[in-house]
């Protein structure tokens, strides 16, 4: 039995009242053993709480007293010296509470040494037993009998002083407590007295209080007690990609995150190895950015040959909690489930389950004997709690919480405790949990989830296609840049389309459904009946403000076949006992009718000026054609090109299409002004737009867009297509009447000023490609977006290859070149045209005759003047992009 003393006074008293409070009590615990007392004296560099003078044998005797939760190390060092350094007779170390892991093995090393055997540490029981016999309390042992006690409390309060007993009964944790006066054992605990003894002490506020034969109270009212019954819930999984829940790691719904996936497993084998202090570490991400689906990424892995035998995980809903038994029950049922697995084996002599109370966990004897069983066969317990910023919305939860994990980071067992955390929900200053809250952070180690890269949101769209068959790259790259790398609006845009597609939209038409983040939701909203709309945003507001829906109020408050089609609708999910909306933003969104503030993400694909031709075309009321449009365009601009142009009017909702005819918006004037102001308006929550607007230079220039891009677009471009993507951007803005156009530097256009480019038959035969046929391949899209992008350097090999006429613009050749979309077939054509040119036949033949010769040795065999270059080394650098158009 585990026992502790606990100085309760009123509120807004400090710690050093407490102290003092406690030096009181041990003082006239002294007096009655003949001893004469002085308080807190002070010598040279030290402080002694008590000096005590024996009457009869004059001993001195230095008193240290301890009303702390926990006693370090240190201070039992210090107070050993101290003794010992004054040759001081004996010294008495007096404490409230057991010693923990550190601070408990240095006090069992202090006993062996002779040099300390006048000092004597009395355990809180030793402390109790003393005053009992000292007749300064009565304990009823004699009723106590027949109770399993876990824990045993003495509670010196302000008004009055009482001993609490938990009461084990077959269970492994306590679920009633006895309360008795300490002074006079036959005074009826009243109303009063026991609601401020629960108020002030968390174990026992959601037990059953009973009362001994002795102590029965005259009134007939019994005290109400509100004993719920909890039900752990464990992280749910998809059962489909295209569920709301977190990805299924065994179903191979988890994309990605290979990183801090490593990083996290890396960290358990340092705790392993002993390597780190730490046993504690939590996911810190913004909401819907895929904490969940990665907690139960890392319960899978931990699953696998490599480490089953080492690291047994299990992950815990925290939205399931409702009471401060949670964390006790939810640590219960990873043990017996690591039991049930085999993971940990039960031998004959293994003591049933059972704790201390639902706060002190790691203390009783059969979790010591177990923790002692992990470390002895190096086995290590992971316990991870997901959603755990939700503890917060119930008062007092986190207590607990913070008890455990400390408790951990103090004893450093066989147990890894993670938890996932919403790093955009804050707790305010003035919380009771906001500073424990800090410190819990700081005995662990984080690991920040970031927003999706391209391979994620490649990851995601691999899994649509395998529902729907190939997905346009129109569409890939609306999702990409729609997502803006959000996790949770990637998987959304996904399931949008996947809905559209199983609705009976044709493939062709994805285009033309609506992306835009507000009109997704309230999609959701269409789906429902009114009282099922009703019931979601009840189930919504109840979760929101931290008092969740409850299985038993089901029939109550809304009806059983409500909450069986929003389950099969898949809106709500239930976690233990409780119900909750399948995503906290759209919880949010149904409670407040917000949704996360994020901009329209599109990339810039068409210069402003094509744009705005093409847009001048249009008539009021009218539709056109792609024919209609092409016969009235006034430089006889290609089908292709006027696509392209018509598919960049609509990203940005300039145009609509209806069937195989476009037409111009209604509320929008067919002119240059029209044009400008739309734009205008439309670019102030375009997320360029706003990134821009937070860089604090007098002076944008291309590289600082180029870097905005990239980091808004988690797509894998080419810097030539980055290059083309900024100026096209620059363009848009300066045309529209945003003030940041003023603070933009226009790119310099090409390189000489030239209009044409003329080359001498006779250069034929000299001509060798500069550019690798990799970078080739790199600037033919470029010419979809706007020629004037490409580098000038280019020019003379897309001159020679016959893709470009000596005005730069695309001849028959180029144009069908950029339609091909097979890198493999592209090169096979710029191949054999490369082979029209006698010098390049030569190489050919040469590098066929010797195809493992490096290219210092083939510039030295071609001769000095074969390839371009001054130097060696430019030579060397020109032969390797020449030969590059053979080897690959």
């Amino acid at each position: 039995m585990k026992s502790e003393i606990k100085i309760i006074l009123e509120e807004g008293s400090s710690n050093k009242a407490k102290g003092n409070c406690f030096e009181s009590l041990i003082r006239n615990l002294l007096a009655l053993h003949q001893y004469d007392i002085r308080g807190n004296i002070n010598y040279s560099g030290m402080e002694i709480d008590l000096v005590a003078e024996h009457k009869h044998n004059k001993e001195t005797l230095y008193v240290e007293c301890k009303a702390k939760e926990k006693v370090s190390s240190d201070e039992l060092s210090k107070f050993s010296f101290n003794v010992g350094f004054k040759k001081i007779d004996k010294g008495y170390f007096f404490r409230t509470q057991e010693l923990e892991s550190q601070a408990g093995a240095l006090l069992s090393e202090i006993k062996t040494r002779p040099e300390y055997k006048n000092l004597t540490f009395f355990e809180p029981s030793e402390i109790i037993k003393i005053l009992s016999d000292g007749k300064m309390i009565f304990e009823p042992t004699s009723e106590l009998k027949n109770y399993l006690i876990s824990k045993r409390t003495l509670a010196v309060t302000y008004f009055g002083d009482f001993l609490i007993y938990l009461i084990n009964e077959s269970n492994a944790l306590p679920t009633k407590f006895i309360v008795i006066n300490a002074n006079d054992n036959k005074v009826q605990i009243n109303k009063e007295v026991l609601q401020n003894l629960k108020n002030s002490i968390l174990e026992i506020q959601n037990l059953e209080f009973i009362e001994l034969s002795s102590n029965k109270a005259d009134y007939k009212e019994k005290v109400d007690i509100n004993i719920q019954i909890e039900s752990i819930s464990e992280v749910q999984e998809s059962e489909n990609w295209y569920d709301y829940l977190p990805a299924s790691s065994s179903r191979n719904h988890f994309v990605g995150r290979d990183e801090i996936r490593r990083d996290v497993l890396s960290f358990f084998k340092e705790i392993e190895d002993k390597k780190t202090d730490k046993h504690i570490f939590y996911l810190n991400g913004k909401s819907g950015w895929g904490k969940s689906s990665l907690v139960l990424e890392i319960k899978g892995r931990s699953q696998n040959k490599h480490y089953k035998n080492r690291f047994f995980t299990v992950a815990i809903d925290t939205r399931s909690a409702n009471s401060d038994n949670f964390v006790a029950l939810s640590f219960n049922k990873i043990i017996k489930e690591a039991y049930e697995q085999n993971f940990i084996h039960k031998s004959i002599f293994t003591k049933d389950l059972e704790f201390t109370s639902n706060v002190d966990l790691l203390s009783s004897e059969s979790i010591k004997e177990l923790l002692n069983l992990l470390e002895v066969e190096k086995k290590y317990l992971v316990l991870i709690f997901d959603q755990f910023e939700d503890v917060f919305r119930k008062k007092d939860f986190f207590k607990t919480f913070y008890k455990f994990l400390s408790d951990v980071t103090d004893l450093k067992p066989n147990l890894i405790i993670g938890f996932s955390w919403k790093s955009d929900f804050l707790i305010q200053s003035d919380d009771s949990s906001y500073h424990i809250w800090q410190q819990a952070k700081e005995q662990a180690k984080e690991f920040t989830v970031s927003e999706f890269g391209e391979r994620e949101i490649d990851g995601i769209i691999k899994q649509l296609e395998g529902s729907i068959g190939i997905v346009p790259k129109s569409i890939k790259d609306r999702i990409k840049e729609s997502s803006q790398g959000l996790p949770w609006l990637t998987k959304k845009l996904c399931i949008h389309i996947y809905d559209q597609i199983q609705s009976g939209l044709k493939r062709e038409e994805l285009l033309e459904s609506n992306l835009n983040i507000l009109d997704l939701f309230k999609k959701d909203d269409e789906r429902l009946q009114s009282d099922e709309l009703r019931a979601l945003k009840l189930i919504a507001k109840r979760a929101y403000e931290g008092n969740s829906f409850e299985e038993t109020e089901v029939g109550e408050l809304i009806p059983g076949n409500i909450i069986s089609s929003l389950l099969h609708k898949r809106l709500i999910i239930r976690s233990g006992a409780i119900y909750n909306i399948y995503w906290d933003i759209y919880r949010d969104y149904l409670v407040t009718g917000e949704i996360p503030i994020i901009g329209e993400s599109y990339l810039l694909r068409q210069g402003v000026n094509l744009c705005l031709e093409v847009f001048l075309l249009f008539e009021n009321d009218k539709s056109e054609s792609i024919s209609s449009l092409t016969e009235k365009h006034p430089k006889g601009i290609s089908q292709d090109t006027l696509n392209n142009i018509l598919i960049e009017l609509r990203n940005i909702g300039l145009i609509n299409k209806n069937e195989e005819n476009y037409y111009a918006e209604k509320d929008i004037e067919i002119s240059k002004e029209g044009f400008v102001e739309f734009i205008s308006t439309k670019f102030s929550n375009y997320t360029p737009y706003i990134a821009l607007r937070k860089i604090k230079k007098s002076k944008i220039d291309k590289e600082d867009i180029i870097i905005i891009l990239k980091q808004i677009f988690k797509q894998e471009f080419q810097d030539n297509t980055w290059d083309a993507y900024a100026k096209n951007l620059i363009s848009w803005f300066n045309l529209s009447n945003l003030s940041i156009k003023e603070k933009l530097i226009e790119p310099k256009k090409g390189r000489g000023g030239i209009s044409t480019l003329n080359f001498n038959e006779s250069e034929k035969d000299t001509f060798l490609p500069r550019t690798s046929i990799k970078e080739m391949i790199e600037i033919l899209p470029l010419f979809e977006l706007d020629e004037s992008v490409i580098n000038s350097k280019f020019n003379k090999d897309l001159l020679f290859l016959e893709i470009i006429d000596n005005t730069k613009k695309l001849t028959d050749f180029g144009k069908k070149l950029i339609q091909i979309k097979d890198p493999d077939e592209t090169k096979s054509i710029l191949r054999n045209k490369c082979l029209e040119y006698k010098k390049f036949k030569i190489l050919k033949k040469t590098l066929d005759s010797n195809p493992k010769i490096k290219v210092k040795e083939l510039v030295k065999l071609m001769g000095i003047n074969f390839f371009d270059g001054k130097e060696l080394s430019s030579k060397v650098i020109y032969a390797t992009k020449a030969t590059s158009w053979i080897k690959q």
